[in-house]
């Protein structure tokens, strides 16, 4: 599976709402450091998924918050398929 695939896949399963874990979002960033690092993609999500915190408030980026940090990042990666 091409990396543009595979991440598109993870953010689906949260947007999707059957993963909305730290896990997850730990899993999103782990592939975006490996496979995006100097892509718009990355500057995109990098300090959203650092923040991610569900339920904490502010300055933590709630599950609402990053839905729509997703949603901007399936764009981009969209765009390139």
């Amino acid at each position: 599976m091409k990396p543009q695939e595979s991440l598109l896949e993870l953010i689906d399963r949260f947007l999707e709402g059957y993963d909305r874990s730290m896990q997850l979002v730990n899993e999103i960033e782990g592939v975006l450091v490996a496979d995006f690092l100097d892509t718009e993609v990355f500057e995109s999500l990098a300090e959203a998924v650092s923040l991610y915190r569900p339920g904490a408030g502010a300055p933590y980026v709630d599950e609402e918050e990053m839905a729509e940090e997703f949603i901007s990042a399936r764009r981009l990666l969209a765009s390139d398929l």
